[in-house]
C-alpha cells in the first residue's frame, strides 16, 4: 500500500470527527450561544445538507482543475473553517462557518477517494478506498470521543481548534508528500454529464435508499437498544458497533478485490438487511444478560456489513465510468448524506406510526429494496459490458 493514502486518511479522519463531534457538544453549544438544544440540533442538519449538495456540484465545476491543488485549497479552507467557528461570537456565524466547513468536506473526501485509486495498483484499489472510508469511520470511534473530551474538559471552542490544527497539519501532508497526480482526461461539463447514464443513477438510489434504511436504525439506536437490554447507556454498544464499522471498511475492500465488487455489495447489502431486522425481532426478548450479549454481537455485525458496503459500492460507480471518477464519487457522497438526512426523517416517521420497535424491520425492509434494486443494476451493467464488445 502506497504510505502517502495515508495522509488523505488523516484528512477523512478529521473530517469524520469534526461530523460527528458536533452531537456531544450540542449542550454546550446551545448554552453559550442562548439557543435550545433543537436550535443547535440544525447545526448538523446544515452540515448534512450543505455536504449533500456541495459535493456534486463543486465535483462538477472543478473537474478540469488539478487534484493536489484541490485537495490543499479544501482542506486549507475546511482548516479555516473550524478555526472561525472556535472565534464566533453568534449562533448566526457558526452556522455560517458550519456550511463552509461541510462545503470544503463535500470537495476533499470524493478526491480522496479518487486520489487514493490512482496512487494504488490495480488489485489494491478497493483496499485503497476502504482505507480512505475507514478514515472517517475512525473519525466516527476515535476522533469524536477525543473531540467531546476536550470540549467538556475545557470548552467546546478548543474541539474545533483540534480539528483545526490537525487539518493544517493534513495541508502540510499533502504539500510535501503527495505527487502531482494525473488528472482525467478534459472534458466539458456537458460531456462530463453525457456520462451519468441510467445504471449510475440507479446506483446511486441503491445508495440513497441503503444509507436511509441504516441510519434509521442508528439515528434511534438508543431508545432501541435501551428498550431490548434495559442499559440507559449505551456507550460500549456505539463502541462495538464503531470497531464493528472500522473492520467492515477493511473487509470491504479486501472482498471487493478478491471476489468483486458487485458480489460483496450483494453479500454486504443481504446481511445489512438481516441485522437491521434483527433489532425489531430483539425488541421481543426480555431484558437479559442473553438480550445483552445478542446486542452486542449483533452491533458488531451490523457495523460490519453496513459499512463493508461502501467500498465496494464506490469500486462499482467507478468501475461503471473510470474517466470521470471525480465526478461520479462526489455524487456517491451526497447520496450518502442525502441518505443519513432521510433515515432521520423515515425513522421519525415510522416510530409516529407505530414503535420504535419497528424501525429494525423498517430499516432491514428498505436495504432488501435496495439489494434487489442492486441485482437488477447488475444485470444492467452486465449487459451493456458484452454489448459493449460484441
Amino acid at each position: 500500500m502506497n504510505y502517502r493514502i495515508f495522509i488523505l486518511v488523516l484528512g477523512t479522519f478529521i473530517i469524520g470527527t469534526d461530523d460527528f463531534v458536533i452531537a456531544g457538544l450540542l449542550p454546550h453549544i446551545s448554552e453559550d450561544m442562548n439557543v435550545t438544544i433543537a436550535v443547535a440540533g440544525q447545526l448538523v442538519t446544515a452540515f448534512a445538507i450543505a455536504y449533500a449538495i456541495g459535493a456534486p456540484i463543486f465535483g462538477t465545476l472543478t473537474m478540469n482543475l488539478p487534484l493536489k491543488t484541490l485537495l490543499v485549497i479544501s482542506m486549507l479552507v475546511f482548516a479555516i473553517a473550524n478555526a472561525l467557528s472556535a472565534m464566533v461570537t453568534s449562533f448566526e456565524m457558526l452556522f455560517f462557518t458550519r456550511i463552509l466547513a461541510a462545503l470544503a468536506a463535500a470537495i476533499f473526501t470524493p478526491l480522496a477517494m479518487t486520489t487514493s485509486t490512482s496512487l494504488a495498483s490495480g488489485k489494491m484499489r478497493g483496499k485503497a478506498l476502504s482505507f480512505i472510508l475507514a478514515g472517517i469511520t475512525m473519525g466516527l470511534v476515535l476522533g469524536a470521543p477525543i473531540g467531546t473530551w476536550i470540549g467538556n474538559a475545557m470548552t467546546w471552542r478548543y474541539s474545533f481548534v483540534f480539528v483545526s490544527v490537525v487539518s493544517f497539519i493534513t495541508v502540510i501532508g499533502v504539500l510535501l508528500f503527495l505527487p502531482k497526480i494525473k488528472r482525467e482526461a478534459e472534458l466539458s461539463i456537458r460531456e462530463r454529464l453525457k456520462g451519468f447514464n441510467k445504471i449510475i443513477l440507479l446506483t446511486l438510489c441503491v445508495n440513497i435508499i441503503g444509507t436511509t434504511g441504516g441510519f434509521m436504525t442508528y439515528t434511534y439506536i438508543a431508545p432501541i437498544i435501551t428498550g431490548i437490554t434495559n442499559v440507559e447507556n449505551i456507550s460500549v454498544f456505539l463502541m462495538l458497533f464503531g470497531i464493528g464499522a472500522l473492520f467492515g471498511n477493511l473487509v470491504g475492500g479486501y472482498f471487493t478485490d478478491k471476489i468483486g465488487a458487485p458480489q460483496t455489495l450483494m453479500l454486504s447489502l443481504g446481511s445489512f438487511a438481516v441485522l437491521l431486522t434483527a433489532f425489531s425481532f430483539l425488541s421481543l426478548l426480555n431484558p437479559s444478560t442473553f438480550a445483552i450479549v445478542m446486542v452486542s454481537i449483533v452491533a458488531i455485525l451490523w457495523g460490519i456489513s453496513g459499512f463493508g458496503m461502501n467500498p465496494a459500492l464506490n469500486s462499482f460507480l467507478i468501475s461503471l465510468n473510470p474517466r470521470q471518477a471525480q465526478m461520479v464519487l462526489s455524487f456517491s457522497a451526497s447520496a450518502l448524506y442525502t441518505g443519513i438526512g432521510l433515515g432521520a426523517f423515515v425513522g421519525g416517521s415510522v416510530i409516529s406510526i407505530s414503535s420504535v420497535n419497528y424501525v429494525g424491520l423498517a430499516s432491514g425492509v428498505l436495504v432488501l429494496i435496495a439489494l434487489v434494486l442492486f441485482t437488477f443494476v447488475n444485470r444492467s451493467a452486465k449487459k451493456k459490458a458484452k454489448s459493449a464488445i460484441s
